[in-house]
């Protein structure tokens, strides 16, 4: 019950991904608190950014790579693209916004990158590297 349509600039030379703008309808029903509908779709559709683009666990010798945000880095406030979003009009019972608009937005972005350069990218994070892989016609 939510969509989410991304506009974004590869650089074909490095790979990185920049995501310029979010759109994001949704159906929730009877939106009860708009202000707190609102809020908590931009969080949960920034939380989708941050994993898409930056964040992944990795393990080495069995424990988690990065301990500490020194290392580990997450969406940050300079990243963050213009977001547009609306709800539905609706006069159904009200529904929970949570995290509805977090799994909408990294399909959105890998659809974003193929329709800009042709490339496809399957796996989260989508790193420069897998952008790269994708371009030369390698399995991302």
């Amino acid at each position: 019950w939510v969509a989410c349509v991304a506009r974004v600039h590869v650089d074909r030379k490095t790979g990185v991904v920049r995501v310029e703008k979010l759109t994001l309808v949704t159906d929730a029903g009877t939106i009860v608190d708009p202000d707190g509908a609102l809020a908590q779709t931009q969080g949960a559709a920034l939380w989708g950014l941050s994993m898409a683009l930056h964040e992944g666990t990795e393990f080495v010798n069995g424990l988690v790579k990065d301990t500490n945000l020194d290392t580990y880095q997450p969406l940050r406030m300079a990243d963050v693209p213009e977001l547009d979003i609306a709800f539905v009009e609706s006069e159904q019972v009200p529904v929970g916004l949570g995290e509805p608009a977090t799994t909408v937005v990294a399909p959105a972005i890998g659809n974003a990158i193929f329709a800009a350069v042709g490339a496809r990218v399957r796996h989260l994070p989508i790193t420069p590297a897998a952008v790269l892989d994708a371009l030369a016609g390698r399995s991302a």
